[in-house]
């Protein structure tokens, strides 16, 4: 009875597409109030629209018998009166606002091997309505569709266009959905890589402007195949974390196979298809004590940089779970390194940072967990028995030192000093014996520190000093991992002395407190202004939690460092670092110690040395320096010098404060940052991306430039003038008196 309602209509598109199941059909959707009857032909692919020829009815809830009757009885109502037809025109003005109504084709077929083609000509497009013609293809819920365009001919002057929509959860295209590429004026054979979709649709929409009334004198051609994929070949293998978007958990397997504690896939956002924009990513690789992590990318493609550097989409891996600046072991962003990727540890963090407008496919990556037995050796090596037994003495001699200097004191306020030990729990970590390790607070919670500890209020007060002995020129570091201890109450950021992390110094023979350091989070690495370092950890036991954290305490590591934390470029002397392009074109720098406070009364330089033909572009992402005003003397400030030559560039003022994102390009094929720090105050510092730029030189004045740059830091260069000084003035002289003369 229903096709008995539908006269023939002559169909405006034809395909030949993959034979299928013969037969005819009806079904009717619904869309914002309007109710569409569509009539198809199975076998040659022939649409038609009864009311309306919308193609954005097909995946819109198809209704039941009796919902469907009373569809077609309300349409039937509709055009037996007179109102039917203007309120199908109110209903099509209202609808042109949001999408454009074109003539459409769905593709599903395919054959054994998942392939599929499409061959569009000018046959098909004359006579689509409103000129335009959109093409879906589908594939089931758990695939992908890798479409591939093989040829495209369109006319001149974009008077054809193809617009591609790999991002499609429907098939709708309405008038706001950006497409993720667009064709015109091309007339030639692409074999471009595919384009992939994010779900199981893409789109095309073919646009006609003025289209030609005469066959012959439309060249119009689109030829491409389609393969759909399985979904579950791009599932990244790790714990996604909830409430994120594309964070990742992986970790190792607690029973190992042939040294294979676990290995996994990880992918970008919405692989094989473009990742979005403007988007953050953290992949974290936990492993056991005694492995290590190998990264491996197997595809990798991000935006290309004009410019050579990473200044905008970068992959960024630490060697470490958390995002520590001096623990970067590569930054990504061109090239797919061949390379196996290894951390020193158990655990390895990889950021991916997608800043800018343009995307790209992303990035394929395969980790592994192996045994240190099988790869990388246990870092740690057993020191010396002559350093060994000096290290006891010197343990002995300062527990001896120290024990004379303390006092019997009963008010918890006293008990809290730092300098006291009720347990004579110390530990001394000296350079000679190790240069890094990790301590933690979990030996106050053992049973023998439990019970001894002196009662106050219900609760033992537990202590526990860490002294740290570095030989000349090293520095200690300290880089915190795990960290809760309560503060004085829930929100509050405030520490109370007899429950917190001390930074402490002695002065003339007393320990003084420099810092007090609780909460949840993990504090900024610290760092010594000289050889040695001092932490007391004061706790009480059971501990009273603030927060819903159930760790208390803190685990961190050590490193004796000569380095002051900057793991970049090449160090020359004291905190001097050299940055060459025939090394590296692009990379990190940034303050020591960085992101904890820099250091005081240190003059850090760091060269940057580019061929002829580069310059040097800074890209500050983080500024923080003490100072105010104009940075010099007379306000104690610290700053930052920028510079075209060894010494000083009148180009260039004084950078402190803390300043928004800035960029510094270079004059010349060498330039000088120079970071100035006192005794008065400290800041974080900063941090910056660099990069050697390629600018053709074409002209004699920046060759000038470049060889002026070069002779102020190379001793070898000639000391020859480039310019003729008494030509020049009597040039000068000459143009002078000739303007005099007509004037």
């Amino acid at each position: 009875m229903l096709m008995a309602a539908s006269a023939p209509v002559k169909p405006q598109l034809k395909f030949n597409v993959a034979p299928a199941q013969k037969g005819r059909g009806a079904r009717f959707y619904a869309r914002s109030g309007l109710f569409l009857y569509r009539t198809w032909d199975i076998g040659s692919a022939q649409l038609g629209d009864r009311i309306m020829e919308s193609c954005f009815t097909v995946s819109h809830w198809p209704l039941t018998m009796p919902a469907a009757s009373l569809a077609l009885g309300l349409a039937v109502v509709l055009l037996a009166t007179g109102s039917g037809q203007s309120q199908q025109t109110v209903a099509n003005s209202k609808q042109s606002h949001l999408w454009l109504d074109c003539s459409c084709l769905h593709l599903s077929e395919r054959n054994a091997t998942q392939w599929g083609r499409l061959a569009i000509n000018a046959s098909h497009s004359l006579g689509a309505k409103n000129n335009c013609l959109m093409i879906f293809i589908a594939g089931m819920d758990d695939e992908l569709v890798a479409f591939q365009l093989e040829q495209l001919q369109l006319r001149a002057g974009c008077l054809d266009s193809v617009d591609i929509f790999p991002y499609l959860r429907e098939p709708v295209i309405e008038n706001a959905t950006l497409a993720a590429d667009t064709f015109c004026q091309h007339s030639r054979e692409r074999s471009a890589t595919p384009i992939y979709s994010a779900g199981r649709l893409l789109g095309l929409r073919l646009r006609f402007q003025q289209p030609p009334t005469d066959l012959a004198s439309w060249n119009l051609t689109l030829s491409a195949s389609y393969r759909f994929l399985k979904r579950e070949n791009f599932r990244t293998d790790g714990r996604l974390v909830p409430h994120s978007f594309c964070d990742f958990y992986f970790f190792a397997s607690l029973s190992s196979e042939e040294g294979n504690v676990g290995q996994g896939y990880f992918h970008s956002p919405q692989f094989p298809a473009h990742y979005p924009a403007h988007i953050k990513c953290a992949y974290k690789f936990i492993g056991r004590p005694d492995t290590h992590v190998e990264i491996l990318f197997e595809e990798l493609q991000l935006p290309p940089v004009v410019s050579g550097g990473c200044q905008l989409d970068a992959i960024t891996l630490f060697d470490a779970e958390s995002a520590h600046m001096n623990s970067v072991i590569d930054v990504i962003c061109s090239s797919r390194p061949t390379r196996r990727l290894v951390s020193t540890g158990p655990d390895l963090l990889l950021e991916f940072n997608a800043s800018s407008n343009r995307t790209a496919k992303g990035f394929r990556g395969k980790y592994k967990f192996v045994s240190n037995e099988l790869g990388v050796p246990n870092a740690s090596v057993p020191p010396p028995a002559v350093l060994e037994a000096a290290s006891v003495v010197a343990k002995q001699e300062k527990l001896q030192q120290e024990q004379a200097k303390e006092n019997s004191l009963s008010s918890d306020v006293e008990l809290s000093k730092p300098g006291r030990s009720f347990e004579q729990c110390k530990q001394t970590f000296d350079s000679r014996v190790n240069k890094s390790g990790i301590f933690d607070s979990n030996q106050l919670l053992l049973a023998k520190h439990a019970l001894g500890g002196v009662v106050i209020g219900g609760s033992r007060v537990l202590q526990c000093r860490y002294e740290f002995e570095a030989q000349a020129p090293e520095r200690v570091q300290i880089r915190f991992h795990d960290f809760n201890v309560p503060t004085e109450h829930e929100n509050s950021t405030g520490c109370q002395p007899g429950d917190a992390l001390h930074v402490v110094t002695e002065l003339r023979g007393r320990y003084e407190t420099q810092e007090l350091l609780c909460g949840a989070f993990l504090p900024n690495p610290l760092m010594s202004s000289g050889p040695q370092l001092h932490l007391q950890f004061v706790g009480k036991y059971p501990p009273t939690m603030t927060n819903k954290v159930q760790y208390y305490g803190f685990r961190a590591e050590y490193r004796f460092l000569t380095n002051f934390g900057i793991m970049s470029g090449v160090q020359t002397e004291g905190c001097s670092f050299v940055y060459n392009s025939s090394e590296r074109i692009s990379g990190l720098f940034h303050s020591p110690n960085f992101p904890g406070l820099y250091l005081e009364n240190v003059v850090c330089n760091y060269y940057f040395y580019g061929a002829s033909d580069e310059r040097v572009v800074l890209h500050f992402t983080y500024f923080d320096v003490e100072g105010i005003g104009t940075c010099d003397h007379q306000t104690a400030s610290d700053y930052i010098e920028f510079s075209n030559f060894m010494s000083t560039d009148r180009k260039f003022s004084r950078y402190c404060g803390k300043l928004p994102d800035f960029e510094m390009r270079s004059d010349g094929r060498f330039f000088r940052v120079t970071l100035h720090s006192n005794d008065r105050f400290v800041a974080i510092g900063f941090r910056a991306l660099y990069t050697f730029e390629t600018v053709p030189v074409n002209n004699s004045i920046g060759d000038f430039r470049d060889n002026a740059s070069m002779q102020s830091f190379v001793s070898t260069a000639s000391t020859q003038p480039v310019v003729d000084l008494s030509k020049l003035i009597a040039c000068i002289l000459c143009t002078y008196k000739a303007y005099q003369y007509y004037v």
